[in-house]
């Protein structure tokens, strides 16, 4: 497995908008990697209460969302959900989707990002810019990491010591 987001990379020589959105992105490649490593079996079933996702549906949300992401990006990746056999086998596959939108977007011109990138969501009707990625999957993403955390710490295995500010 890819150890891309064990530590967030170093940072951009340059601050321009595709530099900062890649930085979200290994933020939110980091704090996965950190919120899902060392789960057993019993946390992937996981859930807080009633009418709330357990962490292997969390899991799979996830990778719905870095899927959507890579797709708007422009990256070629075939959506695997059925496939998944477990929770690893799904957070492997996260990891390597936003490894890939992290790189790529360190790679693109800046202007590319309000001209070639538009997301189409399933559920609304039409096109919208890049913007919205932002705003949409990409934040919810980290809602949903933080709601692994969380979990994890009630389920009795909290998430080994890190350093988000620091990215270690």
């Amino acid at each position: 497995m890819s150890t891309y987001f064990k530590q967030i990379p170093e940072v951009p020589e340059t601050i321009n908008s595709t530099n900062c959105i890649a930085r979200v992105i290994d933020g939110i490649g980091f704090r996965y990697y950190w919120a899902t490593e060392n789960l057993t079996e019993k946390e992937f079933l996981f859930s807080p209460g009633n009418g709330s996702m357990n962490m292997n549906e969390l899991n799979l949300h996830i990778y719905d969302l870095a899927f959507i992401t890579h797709k708007t990006l422009g990256l070629t990746a075939h959506y695997q959900k059925e496939s998944f056999y477990n929770f690893i086998t799904a957070r492997k596959e996260i990891l390597s989707l936003y490894e890939a939108c992290s790189k790529h977007l360190k790679s693109v011109n800046n202007d590319d990002l309000l001209n070639d990138y538009i997301v189409n969501p399933k559920s609304l009707k039409g096109i919208f810019p890049f913007w919205y990625l932002l705003n949409g999957h990409i934040a919810d993403c980290l809602t949903h990491i933080g709601q692994i955390t969380s979990w994890r710490r009630i389920a009795g295995n909290p998430q080994p010591k890190i350093n988000v500010f620091l990215g270690k």
